[in-house]
């Protein structure tokens, strides 16, 4: 058994009933293995109800929900194109029975209490459907002629891509160094972990994140500061950290793009 299996085993009871996982940290940009710790749990307590949080995860490749082994998978599109304020579920078959609040009438699996909002279906169909996004964007990637074959290749397209992005960030290029380079910066995470996706952040020994962030958007450059508090609280604690900058970035983003964040860094942060 991995580490992780171990640790989630050391976690988990008999009676444990429900587990929830984060597919992907939005602070940290790491990504765990959903199939591992659920193989994990299910072998300590098979008939616990294991649900994933992947909104992080979502917008940096691809799912496989039939593959995790797994009770519930949210998602909100909104980091892919997408409106705010729309969230999606799969569901397993018993989970999609589960005693819950609904309509009078409507059948054991219903979850809807209202009406559909059609405007926000039209976001994710375009993103999704044939011609459109990211089916075209797999086409760039595979001549296989199936949807599903496309948005697979579109996946891993924008793995590789995003990787290749934060790769450049924290080790440099063109000249510029990466933030690795910097003295006093504090990596949250491993500076070449594989399972980071599409998230860096940092903290800087004298400076404020909330500063950098300002600087940083002065210069037309959008980053954000996280904090302890509830979405962060968890893991900037034990580092002893009040808050970090985050840069997040997607498949769309360029080379240039990461570029022109390091120079800005170069004016705001100490020489390395």
């Amino acid at each position: 058994m991995s580490r992780i299996g171990i640790h989630t085993t050391r976690r988990v009871r008999p009676d444990t009933r429900i587990a929830t996982i984060l597919h992907t940290s939005p602070l940290t940009g790491m990504s765990m293995d959903i199939a591992e710790i659920a193989q994990a749990i299910r072998a300590v307590t098979p008939e616990c109800i294991i649900i994933v949080d992947g909104i992080q995860h979502a917008p940096h490749g691809f799912l496989a929900v039939d593959d995790y082994g797994v009770d519930a998978y949210v998602i909100s599109p909104y980091k892919a194109y997408c409106r705010f304020n729309n969230g999606y579920a799969w569901l397993s078959g018993r989970l999609s029975v589960v005693d819950h609040d609904r309509l009078s009438g409507k059948p054991a699996d219903a979850w809807e209490l209202g009406s559909r909002d059609p405007s926000a279906l039209v976001g994710v169909s375009m993103m999704i459907d044939y011609l459109d996004y990211l089916d075209w964007l797999g086409a760039h990637f595979t001549d296989e002629s199936s949807r599903r074959a496309r948005l697979l290749a579109a996946g891993q397209a924008m793995q590789a891509h995003e990787r290749a992005l934060v790769n450049r960030l924290l080790h440099g290029g063109t000249g510029l160094p990466g933030l690795c380079d910097y003295p006093g910066l504090h990596l949250i995470g491993p500076a070449d972990a594989p399972q980071r996706e599409g998230v860096v952040s940092f903290a800087v020994e004298g400076i404020e994140a909330k500063h950098i962030v300002a600087e940083l958007g002065d210069r037309g450059i959008r980053v954000h500061a996280r904090t302890d508090d509830v979405f962060s609280g968890n893991i900037l604690r034990p580092l002893g950290l009040k808050a970090v900058t985050r840069i997040s970035m997607a498949h769309y983003n360029s080379p240039e793009e990461i570029d022109a964040c390091l120079a800005a860094l170069a004016e705001i942060l100490p020489r390395p």
